[in-house]
C-alpha cells in the first residue's frame, strides 16, 4: 500500500499536481477521513469506479460524461457531503470539476446531511472535454485535500 501511494505521489508530482498540499494520496478504493480543526466532525470517503458513463443525466454534457461511486460516512456529528469539492483530473493536470451536486441524477451522490453512523452512497458525475482522467480529487478550493489515483479509467461498460 505504502509502495502504491509513493508511486501516486509521484504519478501526481509529475503531473503538476500540488501533492505537497495534498493530505493523502491513495488508490482507488481506499477510505479517507477529514476532520474539522477541533475534531467535533469528521467525515470519512471512499472513492471507486472512475470510469466512462453511460447515464442519461439531466445536464448538457460538451464532452465525454465521465461518473465515479462515493461512500460518504458520518463518523463524528452530524455532516454534510460537500460534493462541489470533487474534481477528476488527468495525468497532465487537466481538472475537471464535479457537474453540478449530483445533477439530481437517480444514482447521484445525496448532499444530505447525514447523523454521525450513516453513510450514503451514490455516483459523482464529470464532463470530460481533455484528456481522460486518472485521478479524483478532493479540493477546498485551496488545496488537494484527498487524492485517489488509478489507472487511466475503465473501459465503457
Amino acid at each position: 500500500m505504502a509502495a502504491c501511494a509513493a508511486a501516486a505521489s509521484a504519478v501526481i508530482a509529475m503531473s503538476g499536481a500540488p501533492v505537497g498540499a495534498a493530505s493523502s494520496v491513495q488508490p482507488f478504493g481506499s477510505y479517507e477521513t477529514l476532520g474539522d480543526p477541533g475534531g467535533i466532525l469528521v467525515t470519512g470517503y471512499t472513492v471507486t469506479n472512475l470510469r466512462p458513463s453511460t447515464e442519461a443525466i439531466p445536464w448538457p454534457v460538451k464532452g465525454r460524461l465521465f461518473e465515479a461511486t462515493v461512500t460518504v460516512k458520518a463518523e463524528r456529528g452530524t455532516i454534510t457531503p460537500m460534493i462541489p469539492w470533487f474534481n477528476a483530473r488527468a495525468a497532465g493536470g487537466q481538472t475537471y470539476p464535479v457537474l453540478n451536486p449530483a445533477v439530481a441524477a437517480p444514482q447521484g451522490l445525496s448532499p444530505m446531511s447525514l447523523v454521525q453512523g450513516a453513510q450514503s452512497t451514490g455516483k459523482i458525475y464529470f464532463d470530460v472535454v481533455g484528456d481522460i482522467p486518472n485521478s479524483v480529487v478532493y479540493n477546498d478550493g485551496v488545496q488537494d485535500l484527498l487524492v485517489w489515483v488509478g489507472g487511466t479509467g475503465a473501459p465503457p461498460p
